[in-house]
């Protein structure tokens, strides 16, 4: 059997599935609409003919990550340069540092166990990124978004294949996290702007 998570716009669930199962029949049990969306397994796309195949076709083993989004106008990306592979956060870096000061746990992505499997996080220096998390460094682009840079192989000739092997069930599960943030933000600032009421200067 496999453990199968799926995400989507409305939410997370899990399953377990026999591997001969197939991905539209997954969808169709949990009753979600993938025409419309963006369908990934894996940070792999899913595109229609992918639908028939199995979870074994697939090459999963114990456990996958499915996602069905409907397309976001503003959301992390990858810019590949060179022998460079730049994530660019839609949100600035110090929003993630205000998140992970007043409301840490919009930053993690837990099972059914409350086991955490992703987190966001922040520090000082250069950032990473893997399949359990992202880390910001001090680094942001023009705009103050927060940024990743990944250096990769100058051998690889298919370098959006080895972004995707490398950042890309993260980048879903990022962008799970920042679809939520919005609201976290506005919730921080209304706190912040309570305790401002309660201090005052003599």
């Amino acid at each position: 059997m496999v453990k199968v998570y799926l995400t989507t716009t409305a939410g997370r669930k899990s399953e377990l599935f026999d591997e001969g199962t197939t991905i539209r029949e997954i969808f169709n049990h949990f009753e979600t609409d993938y025409s419309v969306a963006t369908n990934c397994i894996d940070g792999a796309r899913i595109d229609p003919a992918g639908m028939n195949k199995s979870l074994a076709e697939w090459g999963v083993k114990d456990e996958c990550r499915i996602s069905s989004i409907v397309k976001i106008d503003n959301a992390a990306h990858v810019d590949i340069s060179g022998a460079s592979a730049v994530l660019v956060s839609d949100v600035s870096l110090e929003d993630w540092k205000r998140v992970e000061k007043y409301a840490p746990e919009a930053l993690k992505i837990v099972d059914e166990d409350g086991e955490t499997i992703f987190l966001v996080a922040t520090r000082a220096g250069s950032g990473s990124i893997n399949k359990y998390g992202v880390c910001f460094g001090s680094y942001e682009n023009d705009g103050g978004k927060a940024t990743v840079t990944v250096l990769l192989d100058e051998d690889v000739e298919d370098k959006r294949a080895a972004v995707k092997e490398i950042m890309g069930s993260a980048l879903l599960n990022l962008n799970d996290i920042e679809n939520e943030l919005p609201q976290v933000l506005k919730d921080i600032a209304d706190k912040e702007a309570e305790i401002e009421k309660l201090i005052s200067n003599k």
